[in-house]
């Protein structure tokens, strides 16, 4: 059996007021939820646009710092002060990093493996830890979620891939104390999404069902069963390196190449992330219609000419990031020896902006031809809201220690771990140490494991509860 979650039901909103925030850290976007009032939560717009979508873009070119769209639209005379895709390097180590080449900045590997990023700020090369570029998106969110409720916001929900290890954990809960939050809950994404979906619809009881969260960086595939109000992860997959992103890549080196030998235009490296930032607009506008016209003027004004670009071609040219997506949909369907038959599946949820790709669609058809695709609510805004319900559901349970609610690849593998005479759950764990240790001891929850240590950095600590095969 995998690991269990309360679907956030029956909540006190005269305890939550508005005092809870979810927030999806994203590899590519960032989205937070907080609840306001009569039992409503909102999607908080993160800059002065309005837009509710963060991109996870930290500029370092002034004294003060950046994020978001503003730090894209700067990208080309800013490069070496911007920093993104820290989601794909925070937690890992150096040498099991895969550099993108469209990396405007350089990581080196401190004593003990872990990877350092090296960047320009205000002209002067300075170096950071992952937590620490993490920490200034969190901040930003912090800031500008404040602003839009009027009062500190001090605990946190912060979602995480189902397929994080421990250290990614570790450092992801670093990063939110560096961004000044007191007490931090980390939620699997998957999770997340399906806690906004449930929170204000039937619940179909023991009935296995896939959740599919294509989001810009990574690949989440979990399939749950539902029981007694209760989500049970069963089975999981997911791969770090596979996300919308790689989508806008293979779109990228087409057009490159387009440019190049139809056009004899060699400087395209130099508008690297304006044709970067054209694809991804390809990439989403082919999920509507079938063809799009590419105009080459916008990279050489000389040139009166349109690449045609056509849905089916772009399937094409992603031939092989679908094999591995699908790799990937049957590794969940067989994680853990539960061989879960595809036709005992008669629904699946769709999460993130990947999702809304028709092949995407037509691959999960393919996989699940009985299933019905339920996107009833914005894949976008979905894990936000999920994580904001349940920092609902904490507040309203008196719930609120440092917790990591994550599958992980721990150093504790073995499946049976539990606390002692607790059998509901991560909440009740939680709830029964909640008298244990300090104010600023955090409590560590694996499906592998309990551990409890005197910070939130799991370095010293002890297992609470372990049963051996």
């Amino acid at each position: 059996m995998g690991s269990s979650w309360e679907i956030p039901k029956n909540l006190n909103w005269d305890k939550i007021k508005d005092d809870a925030i979810g927030i999806d850290l994203g590899t590519t976007r960032c989205c937070c939820a907080v609840s306001r009032s009569k039992g409503v939560v909102e999607t908080v717009a993160l800059d002065n646009s309005g837009e509710r979508l963060l991109p996870s873009f930290v500029g370092y070119d002034e004294e003060n710092v950046k994020c978001g769209q503003i730090v894209i639209d700067r990208i080309n005379n800013y490069s070496n002060s911007t920093v993104f895709d820290i989601k794909r390097i925070i937690g890992r180590k150096f040498s099991d990093i895969i550099v993108d080449p469209s990396w405007t900045f350089s990581l080196k590997s401190d004593n003990n493996n872990n990877p350092l990023i090296q960047t320009e700020y205000c002209g002067n090369l300075i170096t950071l830890s992952p937590s620490q570029v993490s920490a200034t998106l969190l901040k930003h969110v912090k800031t500008e979620s404040e602003k839009f409720q009027g009062k500190k916001l001090k605990n946190v929900v912060v979602t995480i891939p189902a397929v994080f290890s421990g250290q990614q954990c570790n450092d992801t809960i670093q990063a939110s104390n560096l961004a000044e939050f007191n007490s931090v809950t980390l939620l699997p994404e998957p999770v997340a999404a399906a806690f906004s979906y449930f929170f204000d619809r039937e619940i179909p009881n023991n009935s296995n069902m896939p959740l599919f969260d294509l989001g810009g960086g990574t690949l989440d595939v979990c399939v749950f069963r539902i029981f007694n109000n209760k989500i049970n992860i069963i089975s999981k997959s997911g791969d770090s390196e596979i996300g919308g992103r790689n989508f806008d890549n293979v779109l990228f080196e087409y057009l490159k190449q387009k440019l190049k030998n139809d056009f004899n235009i060699n400087n395209i490296d130099k508008k690297k992330y304006k044709l970067l930032s054209k694809c991804q607009e390809i990439k989403e506008t082919l999920s509507v219609v079938n063809d799009y016209s590419f105009d080459v003027s916008d990279f050489e004004t000389s040139i009166n000419a349109f690449i045609k670009i056509t849905r089916e071609k772009f399937e094409q040219l992603s031939l092989n990031l679908m094999e591995k997506i699908k790799t990937t949909i049957n590794m969940a369907l067989n994680d853990k020896g539960e061989g879960i038959r595809p036709n005992e599946i008669n629904s699946i949820l769709l999460v993130g902006g990947g999702s809304r790709m028709p092949m995407i669609k037509n691959l999960l058809h393919n996989i699940f031809p009985d299933a019905e695709q339920r996107i009833k609510i914005n894949p976008d805004e979905a894990v936000a809201k999920g994580a904001a319900y349940y920092a609902c559901h904490l507040i309203s349970n008196q719930v609120m220690k440092d917790q990591i609610l994550a599958e992980s690849n721990s150093e504790f593998r073995n499946e049976n771990v539990f606390l002692k005479d607790i059998k509901n759950g991560p909440d009740e764990v939680a709830s029964t140490l909640l008298g244990r240790g300090t104010m600023e001891s955090s409590i560590v929850i694996f499906p592998h494991g309990l551990i409890e240590g005197e910070t939130t950095l799991i370095g010293k600590h002890w297992l609470l509860g372990f049963k051996g095969h």
